[in-house]
């Protein structure tokens, strides 16, 4: 297991103590279906345990449809902000839900970059832009209760790591998982909780959300010639599993995890990776 000093991340590399404690939590709704990252990483042809709505990827008309009879959060804002594209922004959009290409793209963007929630800053954000800026790619980490240079203070924090697909500015695609746990003022002491959510208003993936798990996982520093400092860092991880579907493209099915680690500094890392 990984082990870094949250205060001097440049120092030589850690020792693995080799403790994890990892607890599941809730189960959800049974195995569905994947990312919007699918046809990145070992895929699998599948038929579809149940058949696309009218496969929405056809035409702006068919997406509208879709919308309209989603119960997917957001589904109202999404088919608000779709009819107010021009035509041919709405042809455009159309074919970048068929493109697996940008999935794969997607995928790539998420993965963990080092560019974590620093002690200095309570919500750090990394955008990426493509295909003209028709395309956006998000990530967003953010840290309860940070004070600069100084360890989380006593009581509880939540940490949470979002990844978003973004078309025309529209959050297509969004997965987003926290953690919730203690801090003595020193260090971390217990995890509380571990949870995620997705959003996803594509018309041709479909998503499912596995158990999630939490663990407190052990760190240790040793500078040359100095003491060694211990401690703790707060991880979470979730599965989503799912399917793309479209017309001419074909059904693959593939797992995605998604992971993310908090120090007491509050700096948070995370990624999107092959299950």
């Amino acid at each position: 297991m990984e082990m870094t000093d949250p205060r001097q991340p440049e120092a030589r590399p850690p020792k693995n103590t080799g403790n994890t404690h990892e607890e599941s939590h809730r189960p959800r709704a049974g195995r569905s279906l994947a990312t919007a990252v699918i046809l990145a990483g070992s895929a699998t042809q599948v038929s579809a345990a149940e058949p696309a709505q009218n496969d929405p990827a056809t035409s702006p008309a068919a997406y509208v449809d879709y919308l309209r009879h989603s119960h997917e959060k957001g589904a109202a804002e999404t088919l608000n902000a779709f009819q107010e594209l021009k035509p041919s922004e709405q042809s455009r959009f159309i074919a970048y839900l068929r493109d697996p290409a940008l999935f794969t793209a997607f995928l790539e963007q998420t993965a963990d970059r080092n560019a974590g929630v620093t002690a200095f800053s309570e919500n750090a954000r990394r955008s990426t832009s493509l295909r003209d800026g028709d395309v956006t790619f998000e990530s967003e980490r953010t840290v309860s209760g940070l004070a600069a240079s100084r360890p989380l203070r006593r009581g509880n924090h939540t940490a949470t790591h979002t990844n978003k697909l973004k078309l025309f500015g529209i959050n297509v695609v969004q997965f987003k998982l926290w953690v919730n746990f203690y801090s003595n003022g020193r260090d971390i002491t217990r995890v509380n909780d571990a949870d995620g959510s997705k959003r996803n208003l594509s018309g041709v993936i479909r998503i499912s959300k596995g158990i999630p798990k939490k663990s407190l996982s052990d760190w240790q520093w040793c500078p040359v010639g100095g003491s060694c400092s211990r401690g703790h860092n707060a991880n979470a991880s979730i599965v989503w599993e799912g399917e793309i579907g479209v017309a001419g493209v074909g059904e693959v099915q593939i797992d995605k995890r998604q992971t993310m680690k908090t120090t007491v500094h509050g700096k948070t890392t995370g990624s999107l990776k092959n299950a």
